[in-house]
């Protein structure tokens, strides 16, 4: 059995006769008869019960009749269906971020992705580093937007596209005494308290590693795996932090935060990446949604 053949068998049922559905399909009414007379072999069934030139459907085929014209209605539907997706008329998009892309580099790219193709369905799934990676692996989502962590070994499994550098700044409240002055020497460091990132926030490994290789030691440590709540805990002057520049960047234009110069910051970064299954590749609502985040990430990490 094969789409053919069920097309010949639904043209005879629709025309109501071997001789036009041969004219309707430019073949002989020979061969008509063939093809239905192979499925009715082929499954051990009589489709047609003949009466002098007249025709008329059996049980079996009626039965066949609604299977085959659905099945012939979705194959005809294939190549609409095709074009839809690769012009983004329909389709969908699952992707994961971390909290910091969530709330940073992933909005603007997604509203430029709506504004362009408003009839793909997109999903968003927010997690932690581990999380992510897992939904990921598991093809529970398509791609994932997150900061690196430099310390972790690459999977060869995903490929890992960087949208950009964020810059790492020092911040204080502006009551700070490190605020008043604009910059803070190392040995000033262990009388403060530090909002260090923990858990499995990819920014801890950049901060960690950068006091480390400074010899630089805080007074007391405060811990959090959220960029976002690191802003909030120094906003409210329990302590200072490195933290990404991007994710300070509104405060410090309205004052509420201040940057503060410590020997060694000027360079210091971390990359945010794109990453997705080196496999399975990505959806064309993926390659879009991708383009999107590295222009946007052009102009937010400058």
């Amino acid at each position: 059995m094969n789409l053919h053949q069920l097309r010949v068998f639904c043209s005879v049922v629709e025309e109501g006769s071997f001789r036009q559905a041969a004219e309707k399909l430019f073949l002989s009414q020979p061969s008509v008869s063939q093809h239905v007379a192979s499925l009715e072999k082929s499954n051990n069934i009589r489709l047609f019960e003949r009466k002098g030139r007249s025709i008329s459907l059996t049980p079996e085929g009626r039965a066949l009749y609604v299977l085959a014209s659905d099945l012939l209605r979705q194959a005809d539907e294939i190549p609409a269906r095709f074009r839809d997706m690769q012009s983004l008329r329909s389709g969908k998009l699952e992707a994961g971020v971390s909290p910091f892309a969530g709330y940073y580099i992933l909005p603007p790219a997604l509203s430029a992705f709506r504004s362009d193709f408003p009839s793909i369905s997109i999903t968003i799934k927010s997690g932690n580093t581990t999380e992510i990676l897992s939904d990921l692996r598991n093809g529970d989502v398509e791609l994932i937007v997150l900061g690196r962590n430099f310390s972790s070994l690459r999977d060869p499994a995903f490929t890992y596209r960087t949208l950009g550098e964020d810059s790492l700044v020092l911040v204080a409240p502006p009551s700070h005494k490190w605020a008043q002055r604009g910059e803070a020497s190392i040995r000033e460091t262990e009388e403060q308290t530090l909002i260090r990132f923990a858990g499995d926030c990819p920014l801890g490994t950049y901060v960690d590693e950068f006091l480390l290789r400074n010899r630089i030691r805080f007074g007391g440590f405060l811990e959090t795996d959220e960029i976002e709540m690191a802003k909030h805990f120094v906003l409210q002057g329990t302590g200072v932090a490195v933290t990404s520049a991007l994710s300070v960047r509104r405060e410090i234009a309205s004052g509420d935060l201040v940057p503060v110069l410590l020997e060694g910051m000027e360079q210091l970064s971390w990359e945010i990446q794109c990453v997705y299954s080196s496999a399975r590749g990505l959806s064309y609502p993926g390659w879009e949604m991708v383009k999107r985040l590295e222009e946007n990430a052009r102009k937010l990490l400058k």
